[in-house]
C-alpha cells in the first residue's frame, strides 16, 4: 500500500477550483486501486493534510495521468499559498484498530 500525503496552505478558492477538485476526487474514486482518503485541518495555522490510500504505484500513476489532475497541478498558485506531496511505501501497520474509522478507509 502507498500513502500520498498532500500538505497544503490554502489560499483563495473559486468556483472553478471546486469544480476541478470534485472532478479529480471522482477520478480518484473511479481508479482501480484507490482505497480512500483522510483529511486533517490545523485550526491554528489553517494547514491541511490529506492522506490518500493507494494499493499500487500503477494505480497512483493512472490517477496522476488524468487531464484534470495535471491541469490542477499546473494552476496550484491560484489556489494554494504552498503545498507539498509525500509518497510513502507502507511496510507495516499495527495497533489496536479504530473500528469503523480504521485505515485505510473503506
Amino acid at each position: 500500500m502507498y500513502l500520498v500525503t498532500f500538505r497544503l496552505d490554502p489560499g483563495e478558492y473559486d468556483a472553478e477550483f471546486h469544480e476541478l477538485n470534485d472532478s479529480i476526487q471522482a477520478v480518484a474514486e473511479e481508479t482501480d486501486g484507490y482505497r480512500g482518503k483522510r483529511t486533517w485541518n490545523d485550526p491554528a495555522s489553517d494547514e491541511v493534510l490529506v492522506v490518500y490510500y493507494w494499493e499500487t504505484l500503477d494505480a497512483l500513476d493512472a490517477f496522476g495521468a488524468d487531464a484534470d489532475h495535471k491541469r490542477a497541478k499546473q494552476r496550484w498558485t491560484e489556489w494554494y499559498d504552498a503545498y507539498e506531496v509525500t509518497i510513502t511505501d507502507v511496510i507495516e501497520t499495527y495497533g489496536s484498530g479504530f473500528g469503523d474509522s480504521a485505515d485505510p478507509p473503506k
